[in-house]
């Protein structure tokens, strides 16, 4: 506890500039480490206060022993000096940290009402409020700046309301070897964790090395969709693009990429033949529940059947998959769907409330089901096939319509130049996700349009 504690003081005099401090501190060895946060930056000449919350609860020993020093160095204020609201305080929340069970009381939820009106937060370890191991906020929760997160790493900090609740995140390990006794139930990653899963290139290499991608999709008056992931499979690298979309579409995505084959079909039988010899298949932008996309989708499921090959199902087909109760368990190749919490709860006919309650568990429970690698798209995205990966890149930038039809084509650029599900899941995730925050930091969160991704991808897969 005084190494997390002294690790979390030289942290803040690192990273924020405020001299006053207040210290929000649980019964807990959460609290714990907050008394001793205080304490360290009291001695290091800051002004400081700590407030005692829940001094109603019984205190943990070691949360009483820094209890105890704290109030002997006359540190111990009453909530109420939150009440004077000053610029220049940065409030430390070290409330609950991973030991939130139940329901908030009334006056918790006041106080972190309270917290969360001052402008610079720091939490230690989680954010009070949020569940850590499901990132789902209670009836409150702190919105921190920055968190520290010590030993294990809580996959609340990348799920859910604990993303955006978490702010900058820095992890220590204390030097402590406890891999066994921390782990948990997924492993969070980055980009930089993945971006290496990408082959180099032969200096000899032709198209037929990095593979056939085919788009199935855009119904009538729904054809940006299927044009988009096929513009952006074609843009990471898949050697063959191919498109097949409802007829009245066939203009607008020769003009806008006439690298791509595009097939346009009134009847989806007619493109039946420009099925063989490809070896990856993206069904489902821009299609609907029409007769004509649940032809397309039936069409390719029968192909599969019969031929290799991988799929990924997106979007109209994950509907017209849920709908008909459809079995996968014939495809003869490698399966993956990218269901949005909508789709998950339909696929699975559970609500959107139970997916977002538990996401790790919706996606392992989807991918037994359908015998797929499932990518549970939202914030936190989870991946699940044999393992469990939650991306912690990306943000609400990335809530706009389309940018779920890039990840689809993107997904199938990369199995097409040779990854296996999983990894061309991650790095596509990751590689997505990670356009998502470049998109911020050149024009904000609001107002991203989805195919302005695809250039800050294609730069971010080629830097060396």
């Amino acid at each position: 506890m005084l190494q997390a504690a002294k690790i979390t003081a030289e942290y803040i005099e690192q990273n924020f500039k405020n001299k006053k401090y207040i210290c929000v501190c649980g019964p807990g060895n959460n609290g714990g480490d907050g008394y001793y946060v205080g304490i360290y930056l009291y001695k290091a000449g800051f002004d400081v206060k700590i407030i005692n919350a829940l001094e109603h609860k019984t205190k943990s020993h070691l949360c009483f022993e820094a209890f105890n020093n704290a109030r002997d160095l006359n540190l111990i204020h009453e909530p109420l000096i939150l009440n004077n609201l000053h610029k220049d305080v940065l409030i430390i929340d070290a409330i609950f940290g991973t030991s939130l069970k139940g329901s908030l009381d009334k006056s918790i939820i006041n106080l972190i009402q309270t917290m969360n009106s001052y402008e610079h937060i720091f939490s230690i370890d989680i954010p009070s409020g949020i569940n850590p191991d499901t990132g789902v906020a209670f009836e409150a929760n702190i919105n921190a700046n920055k968190t520290i997160s010590f030993v294990g790493r809580k996959l609340g900090l990348s799920l859910n309301e604990g993303k955006i609740a978490t702010g900058k995140k820095y992890f220590n390990n204390l030097n402590l070897d406890m891999e066994k006794e921390s782990q948990a139930a997924a492993t969070a990653f980055k980009f930089n964790d993945v971006k290496s899963l990408l082959p180099k290139r032969s200096s000899n290499s032709h198209k037929g090395d990095f593979g056939s991608t085919l788009v199935l999709g855009g119904d009538k008056n729904m054809g940006g969709a299927a044009i988009m992931a096929a513009e952006a499979a074609l843009k990471s690298g898949s050697g063959l693009v191919s498109l097949i979309s409802h007829q009245t579409h066939l203009k607008a995505s020769l003009v806008r990429n006439p690298e791509i084959m595009a097939i346009g079909c009134d009847l989806p039988e007619e493109a039946a033949l420009n099925l063989v010899n490809k070896n990856v298949f993206v069904c489902g932008p821009g299609l609907s529940l029409s007769t004509w996309s649940e032809q397309i989708v039936n069409m390719l499921i029968k192909h599969l059947e019969r031929n290799d090959g991988s799929v990924i199902f997106d979007a109209g087909a994950l509907r017209y998959i849920a709908k008909n109760n459809v079995s996968l368990r014939a495809i003869r190749g490698s399966i993956i769907l990218t269901p949005h919490p909508g789709e998950a709860a339909d696929l699975l006919g559970v609500s959107v409330k139970e997916i977002q309650q538990d996401r790790i568990k919706a996606a392992k429970d989807l991918a037994a089901q359908y015998n797929a690698t499932i990518i549970l798209k939202g914030a936190g995205t989870v991946i699940a096939d044999d393992k469990i990966y939650v991306c912690e890149e990306g943000g609400p930038e990335l809530a706009t319509g389309g940018t779920g039809d890039i990840l689809a084509g993107l997904i199938g650029s990369f199995i097409a130049q040779g990854l296996s599900a999983q990894n061309a899941s991650l790095l596509a995730v990751a590689a997505h996700g990670l356009a998502g925050s470049e998109f911020v930091k050149l024009h904000g969160e609001k107002g991203l349009a989805a195919s302005e991704l695809i250039p800050l991808i294609r730069k971010k897969i080629n830097h060396k």
